[in-house]
């Protein structure tokens, strides 16, 4: 079982550090999530606009499981995109790339949270 993953990462670096980057930075942001808001202990603000105000609220635990959410996203990604890559190479760069594209917005909305509250 390793010795084919050890030879598809061999092969396919790039992609392979793409996605292990993605991964990265979705545990990353959750992390600093969990070290920044463990201590506030009334409800956290989840969602704000400028123009409506707050619109959710929402406590910890609610961060930890969407975070525990999108670290199975990337994992599930990561499991579709191996296969894809050797078999339509465009849909598999296009599937890992998509992938980053998300574990940015992911950490950027980790770094809103933290920013308001």
């Amino acid at each position: 079982m390793f010795r084919g993953t050890v030879g598809w990462i061999a092969r396919h670096r790039s992609a392979a550090a793409i996605l292990a980057v993605s991964l990265i930075l979705v545990v990353a942001g959750l992390g600093w999530a969990y070290l920044s808001l463990r201590g506030i202990s009334q409800p956290l603000i989840i969602h704000f606009t400028e123009k409506t105000g707050i619109t959710e609220v929402g406590n910890l635990n609610f961060i930890l499981w969407s975070g525990a959410f999108w670290v199975l996203l990337m994992l599930v990604n990561t499991a579709i995109a191996v296969p894809l890559l050797d078999r339509h190479r465009f849909l598999g760069m296009f599937l890992i790339w998509g992938t980053f594209c998300v574990a940015i917005l992911i950490f950027i909305w980790f770094a809103a949270i933290i920013h308001v509250n």
